[in-house]
Parts: C-alpha cells; structure tokens; sequence
C-alpha cells in the first residue's frame, strides 16, 4: 500500500507539472505581435503615431523613429487597427502578425483669410474649448494602465546616466471639475545605471505621474486657468478624422508659449505643446528650458482620453549640462472598479531611481510600450541580472544620510506653575524686592527637531525649544524615538514613544524696573528702563514623549504630542535680558541664587514645567 500511495503521489505530480506546462504555453501563444513602421509620403518616419485597436482601448504609440510594437489577445486579433496623427489622415486597416510599413498622409486645409483678420478668434475658440471640457473627456472613474520611460544624459557624453521603464496604472477622475491629482500605482520596472551616476547629485522626483501633471485639461492649467493672460495668433488649420484642428499660437507676458490644437466642429482640446524658457535668467536651479506635449485621443463614442505626454528639460550643474527625457503612453483604459489603496501608490515625491522593485526580464515582451531605440535595448542586455553587485545601492554617501533625515516644527503649549517665594536683589543702581505668590502661567512656543534615522524606525537627533510668549521654556536636547506602525497595511499611522535628554530653561517674567541710570552686572552694562528681568531655573530634565502620527505623503505628516517633563538638577536665579535690539544680539546674563547679593526664598522647585501637547508637523527629505 505504501508503494501504491508513493507511486500515485509521483505520477499526481507530474500530470501536475505537465497541466502546468501547457497552461503556461496556452498563455504564451494566446496572442499576437504586430510590429512595424510609420511613415508620410516621402517617406520620413513619423513619431508618436496613436495605434489604436478598434472598438477597444488598447493601444500604444510609435517611438521617436517611427517604430511600433502591439501586443493583442487572440480574442481581438481580428479588429481592425486605428491609426491617427494631427494633420494626417486617420487610416484604419487589418493587420496580421508580422512586421508592417504603414503610410500616412497629411491632411492640412488652407486657412481661411477671414480667420486671419479675426483677432479675437483664438481667444473664444479657448474659451468655448473650456466650456466643452465636461462633454468631450470622461464623465466616469477610469483606471489607465500606461507605460512609461525616463533618460538621463549628463554632459557630453553619449551614453545615459541612466534609463528607468516601468508600466503604471493610474486613476482618473471625471473631468467635470478641476482636478491636479490621482491616484498611481508602479507594477513592472527596470533600470539601466551607468557611472556617470556617481558624479550626478540631481535626482528627479514625480516622472511617473506624467498621466495627472501635465494633464492640462484635467488641470485646467496656463491658457486654459487664465485664457485671458494670453495672446493667441491661429497659425494654420489642420484635419483628423475628417474635421477641422485650428493650431493657435499662445503666450503670456511670463514667456509660458507654445501651440494648442482645438477641433472646430467639438472644440475638444486634442494637443498642446508648452515650452518655457523663462527659467533661463532666474534662480530655479539653474533650469535652462522646460518643454512638454500632451495628446489626447478619441474612441468610438466620441470621448477624448488622455494618450501621451513627452517631457523635456536641461539644469546647469558645475558647468555641465543635466538633460531629462521622459514619456507616457497609456496603452489600455477600462472603467474604475476599485481604487489604488495607499500602501500601492506611487506618491508625487517619490524617486524611481531607488526604485529596489525585481526585474522581471520576460513581461516587456507580452506588453505594449514605447519601443526603445537599438542603443537603449542594448544597454539594457549588457546588465548581468545574475551578479548580486547589481543591487548596489546608487547612493553617494552623503544622498544616503540625507535621505534619513526628518524635520520636525511643532507649536507647543505648557504651564510653569510659579511657587510663593520672596525675591531680594540690590545693585548700587537697581534694587529688587519682589515677592511672589502660588501662580500657574500658561506659556507657548515652537520646536524644532532634526532626527536622522539610524537604523529602521529608530531616530535620533537634536531638538530645540524656544518661546514666543514673555514667560515661557527654552530647551536643547538630545531625542531618541522609536516609530510603530499601526496601520501597516493602509495609510500610515505611527505610536512614536519619545525621550528627550538634556538642557531646559523656565523662566517667568517678574518686571521691568526703573533705576538711577545705567548699571553692570557680571560685567555686562544694561541701560535703564530697557531691560526685562526673569526667575529663572535651570534644568537637567529627562522628558519622555507619546508622539501620534499620521502620515499625508511619503514626505510630510501630522503629528500631536504628550510630554511629562522630570527635572533632574536645577539651578534657580534671575535672568536680565535687554528688551530691545535683534534677537541674537540681545544682552543678557544669568545670576545664580546666592551670587551679588540675591536670595531667593525657595531654591528648589521656584518654577515647575509638568504637562506639554503639542502639534506640528513632519517633513522627510
């Protein structure tokens, strides 16, 4: 029976294996490649072609050179395959598996001479585009799965520093209102990195929500926020899909300039090309353009999408130049039945290039991107995903420490609870009597502290108190915490417990005092009447914290705080401080109980600091 039972289990595992075998084919061989060129008439390669399969959503775009690659299911292999261009004529054709050479040819119509000499024309055709926004884009959630790409070259040379591919799903909102941002989710990636990385500080951040960022329509953003800061100028008037495109020209008093495509018949917007060279003079780091285009493309039920978008722009960095390149194409688009949950989203200030995402070698093949050119594909083969020195990190040493770095600002509320005690000063020139009766005061002022974290979770590091009330705390310490996450799987909620070791000064305002004239103390010359004097005292305190923290993006979060603070050493005295004057270069001096001739009644625990809330924020590197 034992034998019988082995064998079963053996001969069960291999039937297994084959099912599993020929599953994995039946998955391969369950569509098709059509590949090929775009070219005009006179046989020039046309780029960022829209190739779109009919009657669906899918599609890509051709590359620089006019290359194409679409990956179809065997389900749609059948449909006819769309392919559109501004100023071209739409052509819709069948296409088998196999390479292909695809012509297309311009469609532009002359520009009527009663356009011309109408000077508003432009103007109104960009406010009735506005108006049309809520008919012409989407009137439901959408999720886009796109792909997209990002190059960086540096100086002169000709190989990047590096390259980043990955494919993205987004979520779009209808376009009925405004919208800035959305949702977006990173699924494959690769990336190519050269040594010229060791010597480029820049990093870039946000490239992959090219889908929400320069969604001009959705954003209602430059012509399309402010139509009446602009000059516009109809340069000529093109044809897709057997309807008129007007091109205008557009530009404001900033220099913000460029092109927008506007269809007569719907007033959607189908194009907008936006460059800005006004960085050139200014101080943003040394940006010397900034350059981008955005398509939008139809369906068969008339609603333009989101298609494309190509970005460009150059820094100055140590007489070199910084150069960036990124594209987006969305190659698919379904209704929104779920949303991207925040442990998945990509957010705005995230950088691809730490990006520590597995490269999976054969997913580029059964997806549809933008083709790269020879030189790019070949840098991508070079890599040996097999060695371990591939996972490096491409941090310098000093991006490493930075990227651990956290801020903190916080508002901070307390009382010092003031004990009944007798004050008694006397200087040839000013003299103190005072005596105090058991008082509370509430006092107020900000924090700031700069954490480095050390290990994952664990954070130590500096902070400093000082107060914007007349009474109040001025604090240096040391701060080590500790972060636990409560909500690992969603949007992150962290129990941070706190200590904070170190130097604590209270002080209570007791007055301004009149004298016969200028007087000295521990050297130091104060001028009559313009001089405030506090009790003062002295702390070595250890204070633990419970800090609650909620997180808005991976770069900022919300927090409160509770502390209990234990002095553990005092020294209690009066402190003159000049009223008058910048606040660093401020006169003051501390004298200590029994020094000059002063005497306090009660030495110990004159002035007491228990309970502190406080609110603030966190700002991560």
């Amino acid at each position: 029976m034992r034998i019988i039972l082995k064998n079963s289990i053996k001969n069960y595992r291999n039937l297994s294996a084959v099912i599993l075998f020929i599953l994995a084919f039946h998955a391969a061989s369950a569509q098709i490649t059509i590949s090929g060129k775009v070219i005009d008439e006179h046989g020039d390669p046309l780029p960022f072609v829209h190739l779109r399969v009919e009657n669906t959503n899918l599609g890509t775009i051709s590359n620089e050179n006019g290359l194409f690659r679409l990956v179809l299911r065997k389900d749609i292999e059948k449909n006819d395959i769309v392919i559109s261009s501004v100023g071209y004529k739409t052509k819709k054709i069948y296409l088998k598996e196999g390479n292909h050479t695809i012509i297309l040819t311009s469609n532009v119509t002359e520009l009527e001479e009663v356009t011309v000499i109408t000077m508003d024309f432009g103007k109104e055709l960009i406010r009735k585009a506005i108006n049309a926004i809520p008919q012409n884009y989407p009137k439901i959630e959408e999720r886009h799965k796109g792909f997209f790409r990002e190059i960086i070259h540096w100086g002169q040379e000709e190989k990047p520093a590096y390259i980043i591919e990955t494919t993205l799903e987004s979520i779009k909102k209808p376009y009925k209102i405004r919208r800035r941002s959305g949702d977006v989710k990173l699924n494959e990636f690769r990336k190519y990195e050269s040594q010229q990385l060791d010597s480029l500080y820049r990093r870039i951040y946000a490239g992959a929500h090219h889908i929400h960022r320069f969604d001009i329509v959705s954003r209602r953003e430059a012509f399309l926020g402010n139509p009446s800061g602009f000059k516009y100028k109809i340069k000529d008037t093109l044809r897709q899909r057997g309807n008129d495109v007007y091109k205008i020209y557009f530009q404001n008093k900033n220099k913000l300039s460029g092109h927008v495509y506007v269809m007569d018949s719907s007033y959607a917007i189908i194009k907008a090309e936006l460059n800005n060279y006004s960085y050139s003079k200014s101080s943003l780091k040394g940006r010397q353009y900034l350059n981008y285009t955005v398509t939008y493309e139809q369906d068969e039920n008339q609603v333009w999408r989101f298609k494309r978008s190509n970005y460009e722009t150059a820094f100055k960095q140590r007489g070199k130049l910084f150069k960036l390149s990124s594209n987006y194409v969305t190659t698919e688009v379904e209704p929104n039945k779920i949303g991207i949950t925040y442990s998945d989203r990509l957010q705005f200030g995230d950088i691809l290039l730490y990006e520590p995402k597995k490269y999976e070698p054969n997913f580029w093949d059964s997806y549809n991107i933008i083709l790269p050119d020879e030189k790019s594909e070949n840098l991508f083969r070079s890599i040996d995903y097999s060695k371990t020195n591939n996972a490096k990190k491409t941090l310098n040493k000093f991006l490493r420490i930075l990227l651990r770095l956290r801020q903190e600002a916080w508002f901070t509320w307390t009382s010092i609870d003031i004990a009944s005690n007798m004050v008694v000063f006397e200087n040839p020139a000013l003299e103190i009597q005072q005596g105090l009766s058991t008082t509370e005061e509430n006092v107020y002022g900000l924090t700031y502290s700069l954490l480095y974290e050390f290990k994952p979770n664990f954070f130590l590091g500096y902070s400093n108190e000082s107060s914007i009330s007349k009474s109040g705390i001025t604090s240096h310490d040391l701060s080590i915490s500790r972060s636990i996450n409560l909500n690992p799987n969603g949007r992150p909620i962290f129990v941070i417990p706190r200590v904070n070791f170190g130097y604590q000064e209270l002080k209570y305002s007791i007055g301004n005092f009149n004298t016969t004239g200028d007087f000295k103390i521990n050297g130091i010359s104060f001028k009559n009447g313009e001089t405030d004097v506090f009790l003062s005292q002295r702390n070595i305190r250890l204070q633990p914290n419970l800090v609650f923290d909620i997180e808005k993006s991976n770069r900022l979060s919300f927090m409160v705080s509770f502390g209990y603070n234990f002095p553990l050493k005092e020294r209690i005295g009066l402190l003159f401080h000049e009223k008058d004057g910048f606040f660093l270069f401020r006169k003051k001096t501390f004298i200590k109980n029994g020094d000059e001739s002063l005497s306090i009644e009660r030495s110990n625990g004159s002035l007491k600091n228990n309970i502190s809330i406080s609110a603030g924020i966190a700002i991560h590197i």
